[in-house]
């Protein structure tokens, strides 16, 4: 293993004066060599909290490793504001860090959730020095895809996200989370930025000012999220919308989780899908080696795990160019809405941070099935196994009737032979009570449906804590000639 140097709490300043720190590990007999940086509100110390490449793997690589607490967190000065902080000091950092005497002058950058939204915005002001970013569990979108859904605040993202990690370091509520979710008072006094996070609307104009334009960002991107990760939609629409042939894309098993592994709440999906079976590590600095060297990554385009039939998909384009959208049938029904009393979150793509479970992963919806506000609705069956791969949306014909607006959640399950009723997905739209359609996007998912399980929808006026509720009171109706679209690919390319 290759010997170190380290150096900590090293002053990186800003252009107005303020000095942020950060810890250095290099090789102790390299000449000048690239690095990697990453930039945290987490507390810098907690090194192995960021990213699966380690500071040995980095220095065995022939890479520096350098992490900074961005502005106004833990070891560095000035005032932490979120988002807005991020380009101006992400782009002076870059520069500092390539004039060190032990730096080529090239510097890459990862990190994992609020980290990836560091290289997003830093990458966006087009620092020369930069080379390649790699995201993990992150996004370039901070309102819809990180705050919303479909419109709707993520409550208990923002709300546990606030309480327990990135508010006021010295006042955080670590064992109150799940109280703090709605105490507007105490999240703002915890973080300022977050009365307007939770009191404005999707649209606000902030959130197009914090957020990236991808097309601007001109390195290479290697994009990284797994099936039940909250970010998941927003990363796999960074991809699309970026079309870059340089980018790559990797989706795992897991969730919104560091470890990046395949036990995911009470499931095991599959030893082979963790982040360290495949060399996680080693692949985001095989991408940064590519980068550096100015040629294509020999990575695949796209890398899907497949849930269910447990193994890797690689393919030249996600979703596979041989997919096609595939319309099953759903009945109708009908279910009430009680605001004081909505369908609780179990799993799927939620998170609860600093709560016991995390609020993720493919737990079992069975029991939601005894409560008459969740309507459940078993999809037309179709012939043989299949397998999804791609794109999921619930197109509901409902009965439109009163004023106001209704909330729509659907929580897309597998039924096994067994009777346990898997979450995949799940999607939330708001509607006026006089629509008579509402679609709600589930975002993609990749498992093999085998021949005798069924895809279920589950359908409610709401999903607490995952998403903000509206207050319309009475009974919402699904009508015959509904259907669930979902993207389909030959069972026998993902299951050979």
């Amino acid at each position: 293993m290759t010997d170190l140097v380290v150096q900590r709490d090293v002053a990186v300043p800003m252009r107005d004066g303020v000095l942020t720190r950060a810890d250095v590990w290099r090789p102790a007999d390299a000449g000048p060599c690239p690095a990697i940086l990453l930039r945290t509100p987490y507390d810098k110390s907690w090194i192995e909290h960021f990213s699966p490449i380690s500071a040995g793997l980095a220095a065995d690589r022939g890479y520096a490793l350098v992490i900074q607490d961005v502005r106004g967190r833990f070891a560095s000065e000035g005032t932490f504001v979120p988002f807005r902080q991020e380009r101006e000091d992400g782009h002076d950092s870059i520069a500092w860090l390539a004039e060190r005497e032990w730096c080529s002058g090239e510097v890459v950058m990862s990190g994992w959730s609020y980290v990836g939204a560091t290289q997003w915005l830093a990458a966006e002001t087009g620092p020369p020095q930069l080379r390649a970013i790699a995201p993990l569990n992150s996004s370039p979108s901070y309102g819809e895809g990180w705050a919303f859904r479909g419109g709707v605040l993520e409550r208990g993202l923002i709300g546990s996200w606030v309480a327990a990690a990135i508010g006021d370091v010295e006042r955080l509520r670590p064992d109150q989370v799940e109280t703090a979710l709605y105490d507007e008072e105490l999240l703002a006094d915890l973080l300022p930025d977050a009365a307007g996070w939770t009191g404005g609307p999707a649209s606000d104009p902030y959130w197009d000012e914090v957020s990236v334009d991808v097309h601007s960002v001109a390195v290479p991107v290697l994009h990284v999220s797994g099936w039940y990760d909250v970010l998941n939609e927003a990363t796999l629409a960074g991809w699309r919308r970026r079309d870059d042939a340089r980018d790559r894309l990797i989706v795992g098993p897991w969730a919104h989780d560091n470890l990046f592994g395949h036990l995911v709440a009470d499931r095991n999906l599959g030893a082979a899908g963790a982040g360290p079976a495949i060399g996680l590590g080693e692949r985001l600095l095989d991408f940064f080696d590519s980068s550096l060297a100015g040629r294509p990554s020999a990575l695949p385009r796209a890398s899907v795990f497949e849930l269910g039939a447990r193994r890797w998909l690689d393919t030249d384009a996600w979703p596979p160019a041989e997919a096609q959208p595939l319309a099953l049938g759903l009945p109708g029904g009908e279910f009430e809405v009680r605001p004081e009393d909505l369908p609780p979150s179990l799993g799927g793509r939620g998170i609860l941070v600093g709560v016991a479970g995390s609020g993720w992963g493919p737990r079992d919806q069975r029991p939601l099935l005894d409560r008459d506000d969740v309507l459940c609705l078993e999809a037309a069956p179709v012939a043989g196994e299949i397998a999804l791969a791609g794109p999921a949306t619930a197109r509901l014909r409902v009965e439109a009737r009163g004023g106001g607006c209704r909330q729509w959640t659907v929580v897309l399950c597998l039924r096994a032979p067994d009777g346990r009723l898997e979450v995949l997905t799940e999607g939330v739209a708001q509607a006026p009570t006089q629509a008579d359609e509402v679609e709600v996007p589930l975002g993609d998912v990749c498992v093999a449906v085998p021949a005798d399980s069924r895809l279920v929808a589950l359908v409610a006026g709401g999903s607490v804590p995952r998403w903000e509720p509206v207050r319309t009171v009475g009974r919402q109706r699904v009508l015959d000639g509904s259907e669930l679209v979902v993207t389909t690919i030959q069972p026998e390319r993902a299951n050979p």
